[in-house]
């Protein structure tokens, strides 16, 4: 059978394989823009994610999918190499406000309401990674404190990445503000969130009910309230370091909108309560 020289054998290979082109070559703006980003899916049941346990770096989809009775979120948080699961669990039992200093918010989708879907875009370098939700429920006990943790390993990867999703649209978060750089128009958007802040920040977007306000969805969270939030969770990205910025998508049909962040400070308090929340309207 005839050889086949090592240069060749190694192209196909390459084609074969997915390996990133040979000899180092870039790609070309064409090229760049067929390579398609990763999505991963992970299931919401109470109180456990359903979903891979190891995905490669790079700029990925996240997507939640609700099969819970509960509203759901992913929050990603990086882990300091040698920690475990089992650290943060001690290290949440031991702090008082936030996360230990050895673990860093990486985003994803944020809070979807049961029987929903909610996708947030974000860059993962290679490393140890937890699925936390920390929304409560009803007694004001987070998911998370009720097992809902899930490692993750993402991998490193030599394939190429894909260019960042084009945005609709550009959410600013600052301490403590939101603000959006033009209307949110009616149907599907892609919106990037840019931290501009000091300390993490988060979005989380509500459809609210007719003629109800943030501070109203905002007061019937409160452990045991009376009734349900006058709204409904349709997505947004869960907490980012200052410096950093992801991407979520949602579909806004025409109604009365509110952005929220319900992330504490060092001493404990909400930021909304310190001005982070914004109502706006989608026509």
């Amino acid at each position: 059978m005839k050889r086949l020289h090592p240069f060749i054998l190694l192209s196909l290979l390459s084609a074969a394989f997915g390996a990133p082109p040979l000899l180092g070559r870039p790609l070309s703006a064409d090229a760049a823009s067929a390579v398609k980003i990763n999505i991963v899916t992970f299931i919401a049941e109470n109180y456990d994610f359903k979903g891979p346990d190891r995905i490669p770096a790079g700029i990925t989809t996240v997507r939640i999918v609700n099969q819970g009775d509960e509203p759901h979120h992913i929050q990603l948080v990086k882990l300091a190499k040698g920690k475990t699961a089992e650290d943060f669990r001690k290290a949440l039992k031991e702090t008082a406000v936030g996360m230990p200093i050895w673990a860093k918010n990486a985003g994803g989708p944020n809070g979807t309401s049961p029987g929903g879907q909610a996708d947030a875009t974000v860059t993962l370098e290679p490393g140890n990674y937890l699925l936390i939700c920390v929304l409560p429920n009803q007694g004001g006990v987070p998911h998370a404190a009720l097992g809902m943790i899930k490692p993750l390993t993402v991998a490193a990867d030599s394939s190429p990445r894909p260019p960042e999703p084009k945005s609709d649209l550009t959410l600013t978060e600052s301490d403590f503000a939101f603000e959006l750089s033009k209307p949110v128009a009616v149907g599907k958007q892609t919106v990037r969130v840019v931290n501009n802040g000091s300390q993490p920040h988060e979005v989380v977007v509500v459809r609210l009910a007719p003629g109800a306000s943030i501070k109203e969805f905002i007061a019937a969270l409160v452990p045991d309230a009376s009734g349900p939030p006058p709204g409904k969770l349709v997505g947004g990205i869960t907490g980012i370091e200052k410096g950093s910025h992801g991407f979520f998508d949602a579909n806004f049909t025409p109604g009365h909108y509110g952005l929220i962040c319900f992330f504490p400070d060092a001493k404990g308090r909400a930021h909304f309560a310190q001005g982070m929340a914004l109502e706006f309207d989608v026509r």
